[in-house]
């Protein structure tokens, strides 16, 4: 049978697999220039800079989102929501709109209690507030802290957690992170 299934730019799925290559006159400046432009796209896309302490590993990484752990579980996060019109947006509103959502939901939907709130400035000035809340669960004390840094354009959340001592024996860690925390837009 002589029948192949073509794709344009690839070979036929039989007897062979695998792309084809058509090289252009010039293949190398084609690289280079493909790998500039994704370097630029790459640069460009980034919406924070965040430090890993040496007592935690990052477990994911990507220009929204971000998340760390310890050994015993206490886990660091950022995600960064995009504020506007589009599908996956959330709507626009101002810092303090949020501030009192995340407080709101917090007590309501995840019976946390307001422990501590203070205003914060991430590494290159951008206002921010930080949040500490507490929960028991099957008798056992949990720390959850949630920072916020509003753009206009992004709601940047971090958050920390974990059960309440081992929280306390990675704070000096999860404050490192806070404090090396840059809002890129």
């Amino acid at each position: 049978m002589s029948r192949h299934n073509w794709i344009i730019g690839a070979r036929p799925a039989w007897p062979q697999s695998g792309l084809a290559v058509r090289a252009p006159g010039n293949t190398l400046g084609v690289l280079a220039l493909l790998l500039c432009l994704v370097a630029i796209s790459l640069v460009g896309c980034a919406t924070f800079e965040i430090e890993t302490p040496d007592e935690m590993v990052a477990v994911e990484e990507s220009n929204r989102e971000y998340v760390a752990m310890t050994h015993d579980g206490v886990v660091l996060r950022v995600l960064v929501h995009s504020q506007g019109e589009g599908v996956n947006d959330v709507p626009r509103a101002g810092h303090d709109f949020w501030v009192e959502s995340v407080r709101e939901r917090m007590r309501t939907r995840g019976g946390y209690a307001l422990l501590e709130e203070r205003e914060v400035q991430s590494v290159d000035g951008h206002r921010g507030t930080r949040m500490e809340f507490g929960r028991d669960q099957d008798g056992v004390p949990y720390q959850y802290w949630m920072v916020l840094f509003v753009t206009e354009d992004n709601i940047h959340v971090i958050d920390a957690g974990g059960r309440q001592d081992r929280l306390e024996g990675a704070r000096d860690a999860l404050e490192r992170a806070l404090s090396s925390y840059e809002v890129k837009r």
